[in-house]
């Protein structure tokens, strides 16, 4: 399970490095760069919460590892959708 969750965080990784090179040259406003700049800070805390489940051995935060990696994934989700919202296009 864990090498699954290392591959999915990776394609995550990769699709982000689509974002920020896929910007055109009009788009590059503040706005915009404020925006990959909270993706990219919500997809490295969603990393950083993957590596704290997997550290984790006491079952009291087992529970708010998994909450936290929810979490995570879910504000990256919704930011990577306003990106794309806001045009910001994700080459694949």
């Amino acid at each position: 399970m864990e090498n699954a969750l290392s591959t999915y965080i990776g394609k995550l990784t990769g699709r982000f490095s689509g974002i920020k090179n896929s910007i055109k040259s009009e788009d590059t406003g503040r706005e915009s760069q404020e925006m990959l700049e909270c993706v990219q800070k919500a997809m490295t805390e969603w990393c950083e919460a993957e590596k704290f489940f997997e550290n984790v051995s006491e079952p009291e935060l087992v529970d708010y590892a998994i909450f936290r990696i929810e979490a995570c994934k879910k504000r990256y989700m919704y930011l990577l959708k306003k990106a794309k919202d806001m045009g910001i296009k994700v080459d694949l």
